[in-house]
């Protein structure tokens, strides 16, 4: 079994995506402790480590790790954080990151491939150079590098999408195939521009699969029973008040919900605008990005008409778990806590299938004197196997 390293690790939904692949987690590193609280209640306490990545030394990493992954904080990548960059205090937390997988590289044995994953705005933050900075520093280290955005909706009824900066040690790659240029679901336009102007970052383009179309399930399937005398459900006049304040167009998705449309139900931020708290409906069979719950535009709501009339509550706990894609995950604790843990942490599903097709083959038999071959996407694999 090859073993993995979880740095950022949140409540540990990389380690849900991909130990039953076959990776073994040897180490778990977060600063949170309401975050590894959850941790603990689904994976125990062996191997997390409650610290903040400044001050763990290589001395704390295991010996011999195959992976290592970074889900870094986004905050200073996006607008929530003003995008202050790599040079903000929490998003500037993948330099510690980098500094140890250095020494893993010059003291121990470098790991055969990292995983990153930030949210989409990482490929422009400081007009592109964030990015080129951190794929310059891992290119030094000896690996190739890929570039690929997945969005949760794919899988799961949210809409998360998000960028994975994969590398894989160079020594295992016979035939490094550059970036092709073409625009994919996988590689945006804003990729390939970032890759167009910077030549000098050792990519190579792996041969992904095709990822699903859609997501399987709607909304509605994956929403929880809430009693209709539960205390989450907000008062009527509350309820009234917030959809008469609403703009035209989202008083008529509600009306929609009403008249059956969309499974007569959809998810709302409340937003303020013009100095009022209005609620913004989404007019789709999907939830918005998850987030953490630090305030009251972060929190996503149900908008339910099934019953006639529109009721308003919070998306509950189970519900962030399953629109993550991680449903049988254990909730010990509050409904707020939860939310900032799922909404703070990755899709399941998503980071399973990529894993698989990027690194799964570092989980079979594998030999230095028999490399991997990446090839172009419309390449025969027969053609690669004779060298064409």
């Amino acid at each position: 079994m090859s073993s993995f390293a979880e740095f950022f690790s949140g409540i540990g939904l990389v380690r849900e995506a991909i130990e039953p692949l076959g990776w073994d987690c040897v180490f778990a590193n977060d600063i949170a402790e309401d975050k590894a609280e959850m941790y603990r209640a689904r994976f125990g306490d062996d191997h997390l480590v409650v610290e903040d990545i400044n001050r763990l030394r290589l001395t704390d990493l295991p010996d011999d790790l195959d992976l290592l992954t970074a889900s870094f904080p986004c905050i200073d990548l996006s607008l929530a954080g003003n995008r202050r960059g790599l040079a903000g205090e929490h998003s500037g937390t993948i330099w510690p990151f980098l500094d140890l997988t250095a020494g893993l590289v010059s003291e121990r044995t470098p790991p055969k491939a990292l995983l990153l994953e930030n949210v989409t705005g990482f490929v422009t933050s400081n007009q592109g150079r964030d990015l080129a900075e951190v794929c310059a520093r891992i290119g030094e280290l000896g690996y190739f590098l890929d570039l690929v955005a997945v969005d949760a909706r794919w899988f799961t009824p949210q809409s998360r999408p998000r960028l994975f900066v994969l590398a894989i040690r160079e020594d295992l790659v016979e035939r490094p195939l550059p970036p092709t240029g073409n625009l994919t679901r996988l590689r945006t336009a804003a990729i390939r521009s970032f890759q167009s102007t910077h030549r000098d970052v050792p990519f190579a383009e792996l041969s992904l699969p095709e990822p699903p179309q859609v997501a399987s399930r709607r909304l509605s399937q994956v929403l929880e029973y809430v009693p209709p005398d539960d205390e989450s459900w907000w008062p009527g006049e509350q309820v009234k008040a917030l959809c008469g304040a609403m703009h035209e167009r989202h008083a008529l998705r509600v009306n929609e919900l009403l008249l059956g449309k969309r499974d007569g139900v959809a998810t709302m931020y409340r937003r303020v605008r013009h100095g009022r708290t209005v609620g913004e409906v989404r007019n789709d069979n999907i939830a918005g990005c998850l987030r953490t719950a630090n305030g009251g535009s972060s929190v996503q709501f149900l908008v339910d008409c099934r019953s006639g009339q529109p009721r308003i509550r919070p998306l509950t706990g189970l519900e962030y778990a399953r629109l993550q894609g991680a449903g049988d995950f254990p909730i010990t604790v509050g409904r707020r806590q939860a939310q900032s843990g799922f909404g703070d942490a990755v899709c399941v599903p998503a980071v399973r299938w990529l894993v698989d097709a990027a690194f799964g083959f570092l989980l079979s038999e594998f030999s230095q004197r028999e490399p991997i071959q990446t090839r172009f996407a419309n390449e025969p694999l027969d053609a690669v196997a004779a060298g064409g």
